[in-house]
């Protein structure tokens, strides 16, 4: 059962950007081929950074492109997080309107409602059975905001407390959602997208006119409160988070198209 908090006090429109690791860094990894032109081969002298020529030189591998990340071992349930491979087939999300002076370069704007998270594991995302002109088709949101300070609101919520170790400074922590802090990115089908342990985003969200399939890699101990943690947002007519869906090919700046005080 999703917690109910409090949404924004007026209507706030994002504009998301381009899906680029850089942008993304501090909500998890970007995965795809930095250099889809280069076809492998044993002759190539230079390659690509964190590259290494495989399979008699018919392939190339790139190393480590994410980090999986297994913390159950913090869980107040004692009980052992197990990976996961699982496959969602995620069919387009119905969209709101555009204003009509929008309508040329909108496809629509998707609500925001739910937001989730998995404190105790990462989660990647990983399109599948696309061809390449596909994948340049297809198309889905990723929509991921940091976590507040902890408060009494959320404080059934259990997080990991990994102290001193590696990864301790990209934990999330246990607060709600920064709906000031939100933001959106749009990826094509030729990327994979991992959210970091403890990140808020929004369940996937493809946009477009076809479903896209996912294979969905994590840890889990089955234990509903430690696996997943979503929170619902009160939201009206006048009060609402949308994102705003640009018509496939149209430019995209990224940014906040109206954004006011929360």
């Amino acid at each position: 059962m999703p917690l109910t908090i409090s949404g924004p006090h007026q209507n706030i429109v994002l504009e998301p950007s381009r899906l680029c690791q850089n942008a993304f860094a501090p909500f998890g990894t970007v995965i795809e081929n930095p250099a889809p032109s280069l076809q492998p081969s044993s002759s190539i002298q230079q390659l690509p950074p964190n590259a290494v020529h495989a399979n008699q030189g018919s392939a190339l591998k790139y190393l480590d492109v994410t980090r999986m990340v297994n913390l159950y071992s913090s869980a107040p349930s004692g009980k052992p997080g197990k990976a996961l491979v699982n496959m969602f087939v995620c069919a387009h999300r119905s969209l709101l309107p555009p204003p009509v002076e929008s309508q040329a370069k909108l496809l629509g704007n998707f609500p925001v409602n739910i937001l989730e998270r998995h404190p105790y594991t990462t989660q990647t995302f990983i399109p599948l059975g696309l061809s390449p002109s596909e994948a340049r088709q297809a198309r889905y949101l990723v929509i991921v905001a940091p976590s507040l300070e902890p408060s009494p609101r959320d404080e059934s919520f259990p997080v990991p407390s990994h102290r001193g170790s590696d990864i301790e400074g990209s934990l999330s922590g246990r607060g709600l959602p920064d709906l000031t802090k939100i933001m959106a990115f749009i990826a094509n089908g030729a990327q994979a997208v991992t959210y970091g342990a403890g990140t808020w985003h929004a369940p996937m969200v493809v946009v477009g006119s076809s479903p896209i399939d996912f294979v969905v890699v994590q840890f889990a101990n089955g234990e509903a409160i430690e696996d997943c943690q979503e929170v619902e947002l009160q939201t009206s007519n006048v009060t609402s988070l949308l994102v705003a869906v640009p018509i496939a090919g149209s430019s995209q700046n990224g940014g906040v198209v109206e954004r006011p005080m929360l």
